[in-house]
């Protein structure tokens, strides 16, 4: 099990935050590439986020953020829709 973010009773844990930022990053580019009309870069780039979310395979080495989205990915999942339709809003 991972550490609680600051040693506190906080139930949070630094897997979860990071997952959600990166979820939240994704989202609001995504929202942002819709609102100004580059839709199919949108779905492309949501649909490559939630196939790592969800655990789609490939061979090679994973990186440290698609690691950290595999562990939690209802965090980056939630994140994502969230950033998502406040980047879509902004526009």
């Amino acid at each position: 099990m991972a550490k609680s973010v600051l040693e506190s009773k906080n139930s949070l844990t630094y897997t979860e935050i990071h997952a959600a930022i990166l979820g939240a990053v994704v989202g609001v580019l995504a929202g942002y590439a819709h609102g100004i009309g580059r839709t199919d870069v949108a779905i492309g780039f949501v649909a490559a986020f939630v196939a790592v979310a969800l655990g789609l395979k490939y061979s090679g080495k994973i990186p440290a953020a698609q690691r950290t989205v595999r562990r939690e990915p209802w965090y980056a999942l939630a994140a994502l829709l969230v950033g998502g339709l406040l980047g879509f809003t902004v526009v």
